[in-house]
């Protein structure tokens, strides 16, 4: 497991981010939200974090602020799929989670993601609020959840 602390990404993570991106691609994302993901990366976006393991960027995932920063959003997280299943996924999101709680306006967290990872969420306390078949593409749903904080 990790012993680096997840660390904010900068401009110069972005190409290793994509990556990941591509690394994920047909189980996780569908190829066509690429373009919204490198879209989002360009915004230099605050509170994306990625997690370094023998110096190569193995995961990522941010937080989103939404009404007042009384809900925040997870957004945009991916493992590398060699090391999925290794711990990294957990630690990333528990980074995410005390980001959330650090700030304490957040009632809740929200997230959007697919059949595939909804059951990792449930794990930490989220519960499945919809579900909309092939929401992402053709084989992917989207599955919305939340967390009350």
């Amino acid at each position: 497991m990790a012993t680096a602390l997840p660390r904010p990404f900068t401009s110069h993570d972005k190409q290793a981010c994509l990556a990941l991106f591509d690394a994920n691609v047909p189980r996780y994302f569908d190829a066509v939200e690429r373009e919204e993901f490198d879209a989002f990366l360009t915004s230099k976006p605050h509170d994306y974090l990625v997690l370094e393991n023998d110096g190569h960027i193995i995961a990522c995932g941010g937080v989103t602020w939404h009404q007042n920063d009384t809900i925040a959003g997870l957004a945009w997280g991916m493992v590398a799929p060699e090391h999925q299943g290794a711990g990294f996924g957990r630690y990333l999101l528990e980074a995410r989670l005390e980001l959330i709680r650090s700030r304490g306006a957040a009632s809740k967290v929200v997230l959007s993601t697919s059949q595939h990872t909804a059951g990792f969420y449930k794990r930490f306390g989220f519960q499945v609020t919809s579900t909309t078949p092939d929401g992402f593409g053709p084989g992917l749903d989207e599955v919305e959840m939340k967390l009350p904080l």
